[in-house]
C-alpha cells in the first residue's frame, strides 16, 4: 500500500457516490418518448412508444458505472484491510483520521492530544518508512 493509494480513499468515497447519484438518475429515466404530430388544421395527435435503442444505451452505460463502482469498493476495501493490519492503536487511529476521516494534520494533532502537527505527521511516515 502506498501512500498515493491511501490518499486517494477520499476521492474514491466521493467518485462512488456521484456514481450512485448517475446510476438513480438513469434508473428514473422513462423508456418511453412521446412526440406530437399536426393532423389537419389544429388537430393535433400525440405518438406514445418504447425507445428501444436508448433503453439499450442506458443500460450498458448503467453496467459501466456499475463496474467502476464495484472496482472503487475493491479499492476501498484494500485501504481498509491495510489500516487494520496496523497493530498499534496510535498509529491506526492516525491513520484512520488522515485517509479514511480526510483530517488534516493539525486537526488530528488536535484529536489526539499532541503538541503540535508535527508529530502525527513524523509518525505517520515512520510507520510506511519501516512497513513499505
Amino acid at each position: 500500500m502506498t501512500k498515493e493509494q491511501l490518499s486517494q480513499y477520499c476521492d474514491l468515497v466521493k467518485e462512488k457516490e456521484k456514481l450512485e447519484k448517475r446510476i438513480e438518475k438513469i434508473r428514473k429515466r422513462s423508456d418511453y418518448i412521446a412526440d406530437s404530430v399536426q393532423n389537419g388544421y389544429k388537430r393535433r395527435l400525440v405518438i406514445f412508444g418504447y425507445d428501444l435503442s436508448r433503453s439499450n444505451k442506458l443500460h450498458e452505460l448503467e453496467d459501466i458505472l456499475m463496474e467502476r463502482k464495484a472496482m472503487i469498493i475493491i479499492q476501498q476495501v484494500e485501504i481498509e484491510k491495510f489500516i487494520s493490519t496496523i497493530e498499534k492503536s496510535e498509529i491506526r487511529q492516525i491513520f484512520v483520521h488522515r485517509y479514511i476521516d480526510n483530517m488534516e494534520w493539525y486537526q488530528i494533532a488536535q484529536v489526539m492530544g499532541y503538541s503540535g502537527e508535527s508529530v502525527p505527521r513524523m509518525r505517520h511516515d515512520r510507520y510506511l518508512e519501516k512497513n513499505l
